[in-house]
């Protein structure tokens, strides 16, 4: 198997990214030093991603021949075997990583990974579902963190402000592919309701996500230095969802939830 075909399989850049979230999740929980448990959390999350994302591709090969032949099934790079079988081994190392941090950790990389799973074979193509089980999958890499420490209580708030927001970041970006989503049968709220409504959807969320931003620090969860970099993320996701560009949106929740992640770290630790 070439370097490139798992590169562009496992997508490392998506897998780092994970592996960062259980960190903060881990952090925001009170992890102040780095031990094998943390270790092992950040590599299996590292794995699972990359096994996601593997089987994905291996769903999407006859798709991706007209849309992106460039991907490594459909160039050949790798044969549709080997991929499935590359996932399975990723999602097993990852799982049989979690056994050794504690049980709550390998029932949460557990499910994750049936998740991942059914996601790329069967959930992508649903209406809002696929939005959803994205959304939960990016949130509950914080929740993986904390459980290490065996104290997700301050990332289940963490956890929930970036699944609101990312539901409807979701929601709002499915706008921009409704040409390609028709011809892949891909059914999303923007096809099912038309644009307009999809916005009202994805806003809703961002809406909700901004109102409860408030809760951690009025539960006394975070302290004071949550409240100025919060308020930030706010500003930021009111904007996304008062511009009327599906493009700007996406920059901006993502900023926003960029912001989100430093309030949180620092009305953890400071």
């Amino acid at each position: 198997m070439k370097p490139s075909a798992m590169y562009g399989l496992m997508r490392l850049e998506n897998c780092a990214m994970a592996g960062i979230a259980v960190g903060i999740g881990f952090i925001v929980a009170g992890g102040l030093e780095a031990g094998i448990g943390i270790i092992l959390a950040v590599v299996s999350a590292f794995l699972i991603t990359g096994a996601g994302n593997t089987i994905n591709d291996y769903y999407d090969r006859e798709t991706d021949k007209k849309n992106t032949p460039q991907r490594p099934i459909p160039s050949n790079n790798i044969s549709a075997k080997r991929a499935f079988y590359l996932a399975m081994a990723l999602f097993g190392i990852g799982i049989v990583m979690s056994f050794f941090i504690n049980y709550s950790c390998l029932a949460l990389a557990s499910f994750n990974s049936v998740v991942l799973f059914f996601y790329g074979r069967n959930l992508k193509s649903s209406v809002f579902v696929g939005n959803v089980a994205v959304s939960y999958l990016t949130a509950s890499t914080f929740v993986y963190g904390a459980l290490v420490l065996q104290n997700p209580v301050t990332t289940v708030f963490l956890a929930l402000l970036a699944f609101l927001a990312n539901v409807g970041r979701e929601v709002i970006g499915d706008i921009e592919d409704v040409a390609g989503d028709k011809k892949a049968g891909i059914k999303t709220l923007a096809i099912r309701l038309g644009a307009k409504r999809a916005w009202c959807y994805g806003r809703t969320y961002i809406i909700a996500a901004v109102l409860l931003s408030p809760v951690p620090y009025l539960m006394n969860l975070l302290g004071f230095y949550y409240l100025a970099p919060v308020l930030v993320a706010d500003t930021i996701f009111i904007a996304s969802i008062i511009t009327s560009n599906a493009r700007l949106n996406q920059r901006l929740t993502k900023m926003g939830i960029f912001a989100g992640l430093v309030a949180f770290l620092l009305g953890a630790i400071l």
